[in-house]
């Protein structure tokens, strides 16, 4: 890590090499650790906005030419910043001609994982595993190939100067497009452009993308008249094509060094802050020697930790959970730890409904499934258009309100609010309960799953997958 330290310092980044460092922690990989003790609010490092990889801070879209990246649909959604990626890991590895400013990330490239464990890159096998969760619904692996072969693809061929044809493979195939995708959703930040109206001590991030939207961030770089332009030329910030309420795809960044940090239930003690011209790691709290320095993904269930980051988390449930817990990473858990696996897991972990499995049993209280079928179509369109979920915990028995023959549903729109769903309501609950039963059966594994976590055979794949729908089963 020397060579990504002096290009971190050399790029007008520092870090306190006297308190920070990365090494290797069984179970969780490479992370930050303490070399001493650090008291709260203790700068630990900081960078540049332009040190941050985004398309606001690559030059590659000016490259490409603005009004074609514009063309191609490079600035909508993440497509861009994985372009952007995928020139950078080429540029890092081949011997190319100098562009410049093109090679400028090369040192941070190197440092990024080449290999990810998680579902977006299981077998078919493993993923029947998480049957009954709705990880395998999330992982988007069709519309992530759709965009390759529709957008990306035609763009990378369009342009052979930038990308030679020697290097579509390994560097731009479909393969090194997932890699790229997943290092963004596993390690970018959401980082706005800087206003005047923001106060510079209320401005904070958390690590990651806390929001199920899978959009993470990035900031631009106001250091120079250089990159002010580059920021204009934008990318995301055309508001003829886009809602204003949507998330900005530029917003999304790569941050050096802040990626180098894990996270772990309630356990953070660190927390990246951000500035008009920097961005600052710095510690809430005190951080003895030794132990592994956290950031926070925002104390994410099971299901989204696996699917995003490639790991779960196992802290004891029969604690307060208000209080730091220590928990322990699957893959370094002590014999004795392992067999009392039943009193570990997630405390933020959740059972998700689809809307379908709850609209299928509401339908059986009409007079016919096919009556019920009918009159519930409008229902559905309402409670989208008003905002509403299509997977639950959140506003379930409202949902099965506002589903029922009792519901009047024109008094119900005419209020644009739905019914409150009252817990007391014996047909809700009625229908509740049969919810809850049909989730129950369509899980995979059996009632000996806290028995399969013993097996010394279990792949890594298998045992995460137990973890998650284990912990969904006890909530139910």
């Amino acid at each position: 890590m020397d060579d990504f330290f002096d290009w971190f310092q050399a790029n007008g980044g520092t870090v306190d090499r006297r308190v920070l460092g990365i090494t290797e922690f069984p179970g969780s990989g490479r992370g930050a650790v303490a070399l001493s003790d650090i008291p709260a609010d203790h700068t630990l490092f900081t960078l540049p906005r332009s040190l941050t990889l985004s398309t606001r801070t690559s030059p590659l879209p000016l490259l490409f030419g603005v009004d074609k990246w514009r063309a191609h649909k490079l600035h909508k959604n993440w497509v861009g910043l994985i372009l952007c990626m995928m020139w950078e890991d080429a540029r890092a590895h081949e011997d190319v001609p100098c562009i410049p400013g093109a090679a400028k990330w090369t040192p941070y490239m190197r440092t990024l994982p080449m290999t990810f464990h998680t579902p977006m890159f299981w077998s078919e096998d493993d993923l029947q595993e998480l049957k009954g969760t709705t990880v395998v619904d999330k992982i988007g692996r069709e519309d992530a190939e759709r965009a390759y072969h529709e957008t990306l693809l035609p763009a990378v061929e369009s342009a052979p100067s930038l990308f030679p044809p020697s290097h579509l493979s390994p560097w731009y195939t479909l393969d090194a497009y997932h890699r790229a995708g997943s290092r963004i959703l596993s390690r970018s930040f959401t980082i706005s452009k800087w206003t005047n109206d923001d106060d510079p001590d209320e401005q904070n991030l958390g690590g990651g993308d806390i929001n199920d939207h899978e959009s993470e961030g990035e900031p631009e770089g106001p250091i120079s008249d250089d990159m002010d332009n580059r920021a204009n030329t934008s990318l995301g910030n055309d508001h003829d094509d886009t809602d204003d309420d949507e998330d900005d795809p530029s917003d999304v960044a790569m941050v050096p060094m802040a990626d180098l940090l894990n996270a772990r239930w309630r356990s953070e003690n660190a927390k990246l802050f951000y500035e008009p011209h920097m961005l600052r790691m710095a510690t809430t709290k005190p951080v003895k020697r030794g132990e592994q320095i956290f950031n926070t993904y925002g104390d994410l269930p099971n299901s989204n930790l696996l699917r995003r980051y490639g790991y779960v988390d196992l802290v004891p449930l029969n604690v307060d959970t208000e209080k730091r817990v220590a928990s322990t990473p699957v893959g370094s858990l002590s014999p004795e730890v392992e067999v009392a696996v039943n009193v570990l897991g997630n405390p933020s972990d959740v059972v998700e409904i689809k809307a379908d499995l709850i609209v299928d049993v509401a339908c059986l209280q009409w007079a016919t499934k096919e009556q019920g079928e009918k009159d519930t179509t409008d229902r559905i369109e309402w409670w989208l258009d008003e905002g509403g979920d299509e997977y639950f915990p959140r506003e379930l028995t409202a949902f099965i309100a506002l589903l029922l023959p009792s519901a009047d549903f024109a008094a119900i729109r005419t209020k644009g609010k739905p019914p409150k769903g009252k817990h007391s309501d014996p047909k809700v609950l009625s229908v509740l309960a049969e919810v809850l039963k049909r989730k129950e059966g369509m899980y995979a594994g059996g009632s000996d799953d806290e028995q399969l976590l013993t097996s010394a055979s279990l792949t890594t794949n298998k045992r995460h997958a137990i973890i998650v729908r284990l912990g969904e089963k006890r909530i139910l």
